[in-house]
């Protein structure tokens, strides 16, 4: 069953710094959205969605939580720069047409952003604290003051295609605490950081 999971969101840090984030080469084919668990794979070190099965420090374990769109590059880290030079390389730029009497030149809508073949994502470290959806093995939870202090799960919402914490699961995060910003109900909101036994710190 769905419960409209939405994507997570960094809220606040323990340290009162900002939150800590990341931008590294993305896996080749990506689609994940704004608020995925995002992995590191580290046979070419590009980011990807997780897969959901890892929940230990290694190939593919959760390394935080992404913050900008996948790019669906054709290559790993495709139009990754390399030191002292220019972006260069598919999936470096938006282009469209051709430019008059240009062979090398390219037209570039204005605005658009540079592709530089990385994706950003906040990291698991424990000072990030997230929000997130909560529930119970597929269905909406209402999370209570109990829920507090203790160790659950993620899961993939079949109708959103975002993360949730899952209360039916007790190896991913620590909820610490309901989130202000919603009157508890089902499917509403709780606050929780990684368990730093089951992820990657990058940074």
């Amino acid at each position: 069953m769905a419960i409209t999971a939405i994507p997570i969101q960094p809220v606040s840090t323990f340290s009162g710094n900002q939150w800590r984030g990341r931008r590294i080469i993305e896996e080749a084919a990506q689609t994940f959205k704004i608020g995925t668990l995002v992995a590191n794979i580290f046979a070419d070190g590009g980011i990807a969605a997780w897969a959901g099965a890892v929940v230990a420090p290694g190939t593919g374990a959760v390394c935080g939580v992404s913050y900008e769109a996948a790019s669906n590059l054709g290559s790993t880290g495709a139009g990754a720069p390399v030191p002292n030079q220019p972006v260069t390389g598919a999936g470096a730029t938006l282009t469209f047409g051709s430019v008059q009497n240009e062979a090398s030149a390219k037209n570039i809508p204005h605005g658009a952003p540079l592709n530089d073949g990385r994706v950003g994502f906040f990291t698991a470290n424990p000072d990030n604290v997230f929000s997130a959806t909560f529930g119970n093995a597929g269905n909406p939870a209402t999370p209570a003051v109990t829920d507090v202090g203790q160790t659950y799960g993620m899961t993939i919402d079949t109708g959103s295609n975002f993360w949730y914490v899952d209360k039916s699961k007790s190896t991913l995060v620590k909820v610490v605490g309901l989130d202000l910003r919603d009157t508890p109900a089902a499917g509403s909101r709780v606050l929780f950081v990684f368990l730093q036994t089951a992820v990657n710190i990058l940074g």
